[in-house]
């Protein structure tokens, strides 16, 4: 659906710039991350504000140049929410034009202000992923 690749194309664009602001926004006030390694819930306020900025930081230290969404295959749940399970091509300053690409499926609810992120979980480990491809 072209909305949500709209959605994950802008989200990905703000993941190699420096406003943590601007990729808060794409999450609902509170939410849920999951990784092989865990689970945790969060809430989108001033202590995640500066997360995302650590999170933008340790992306340009390992050259993380653009991420693009290759694919987005949605599922609605309802009237109010869609699963949404995004392909991502990433590509760094160490790979060259070959991108490194991974599985993020997110659980978005359908506000008045466009969708929101209320959850995802990632199918691999990201620090398993980038040690294989020598970036940390």
């Amino acid at each position: 659906m072209q909305p949500f690749y709209d959605f994950f194309t802008a989200y990905g664009s703000f993941s190699v710039g420096d406003d943590p602001k601007a990729i808060a926004s794409f999450y609902a006030e509170s939410f849920i991350a999951a990784a092989p390694g865990g689970a945790a819930s969060y809430h989108n306020d001033d202590q995640f504000i500066d997360w995302l900025n650590g999170v933008l930081q340790f992306n340009k230290q390992v050259g993380l140049q653009k991420m693009t969404p290759h694919n987005v295959d949605t599922t609605s749940m309802g009237e109010h929410f869609t699963l949404a399970k995004v392909t991502w091509e990433a590509l760094f300053s160490k790979t060259g034009n070959k991108p490194i690409i991974f599985d993020i499926s997110y659980i978005l609810q359908h506000t008045g202000n466009g969708p929101k992120i209320i959850g995802y979980v990632s199918h691999d480990d990201q620090e398993a992923v980038m040690k294989e491809y020598g970036l940390m």
